[in-house]
């Protein structure tokens, strides 16, 4: 089998470039930080992963055989490593469909099962199936190593279609292991700097926009929501504060009152809706914005969170003989957004003059 000469080199290098543009254009769809894929994301990313395989294997060079060598397998291995066998078994699919349009030799059998071997070995770590999938950061050495093990076993599917003889077959299959498990690796490192940016960009925003202890958005977001509110769709600001929060340090530690001001962040999440916006404005006091509803909505959400404190924060954290309670002050948020805080602090410190537990608005 010829396997050097200046037009095949240059259908190689070619082959590379549209590989690295291809793979470069998919790793732009993936989302910010540990956000989840939506359905649209995933489909367009199948999409472009799927004309991606086809296009390299239509630019693929020739061999005798009905043999042909592209970076298509590498296009599978990089899904099956990140998203699975199942997944890269879908994508090898409909690659293997036009491939069998150009030609159905021996030769293209022997690809479709270099293909099918890369799929499966390649999700080696990852399974069958994962769809919403985290950023893993791995060693160079170990992103150098792994492709030219995966195509160390894959391409011996391909031995019998290098040459009739070891000394023929050998060097061939040595070579297409040494340019796949190059292009893999490539392809590795644009991926891994992409979903290395978006990682160190989330984190970036989140020491910036969250509280570090409880996971609230903090008092910098807080006013830059506020102030971006949209004044067509009703919204209401929620200011709560525990009750006697300083006894309960005083009585108990700082880190018993971190661990009070967690669980109550965790129970206000879970009393309040997928729209409602949480804070920690400071301290022990926080904010929830309500969005959308009627005033009626926001006083049973509000209520909802006051019981939820009375009869549960007490227990979450271990202190069964006391009863910590918060108490609230609610607002619409109507005109000058600031006043509706200012309100809803007066709210709060009625409720608070009125003998606490109990939400004003």
């Amino acid at each position: 089998m010829k396997v050097i000469d200046w037009p095949t080199l240059d259908g190689l290098i070619q082959n590379l470039a549209f590989l690295v543009a291809g793979v470069t254009a998919i790793v732009f769809t993936y989302p910010a930080g540990h956000r989840q894929d939506t359905p649209g994301a995933l489909a367009l990313r199948y999409v472009l992963t799927v004309t991606l395989g086809i296009y390299l294997t239509f630019k693929g060079i020739v061999f005798p055989g009905d043999l042909r060598f592209d970076f298509r397998s590498v296009v599978v291995a990089i899904v099956a490593r990140r998203y699975g066998a199942g997944p890269a078994l879908l994508v090898a699919l409909p690659i293997a469909g036009f491939r069998l349009g150009l030609g159905s030799g021996v030769g293209a059998w022997l690809g479709i099962l270099q293909m099918t071997v890369v799929a499966l070995v390649g999700a080696t770590g990852t399974g069958w199936w994962r769809l919403h999938a985290p950023f893993m950061d791995e060693p160079v050495t170990w992103r150098w190593w792994r492709p030219f093990a995966l195509f160390a076993a894959a391409n011996v599917t391909l031995f019998p279609a290098f040459g009739t003889t070891w000394t023929e077959a050998l060097p061939a299959y040595l070579l297409s292991v040494i340019l796949s498990a190059v292009g893999l690796f490539v392809a590795f490192e644009i991926k891994h700097n992409r979903l290395q940016n978006l990682a160190h960009t989330f984190h970036l925003t989140q020491l910036a926009t969250v509280d570090s202890l409880t996971g609230a958005l903090n008092r910098r977001q807080f006013d830059l929501d506020l102030s971006t509110l949209d004044p067509a769709q009703p919204a209401f600001v929620l200011m709560l504060d525990l009750d006697h929060f300083k006894r309960i340090n005083d009585s108990y530690g700082h880190a018993v009152g971190d661990r009070v001001l967690v669980a109550l962040a965790d129970l206000i999440r879970e009393s309040t809706r997928a729209s409602d916006c949480l804070y920690r404005l400071g301290g022990e006091e926080f904010a929830v914005l309500l969005h959308e509803g009627t005033l009626d909505d926001a006083q049973e959400v509000a209520d909802r969170v006051r019981r939820a404190v009375e009869h549960d924060l007490a227990a979450r954290v271990g202190l069964h003989g006391e009863r910590i309670t918060c108490s609230g002050g609610l607002a619409p948020v109507v005109g000058d957004r600031h006043r509706a805080v200012q309100v809803a602090d007066r709210h709060l410190y009625r409720a608070k003059q009125a003998g606490r537990n109990r939400v004003h608005g």
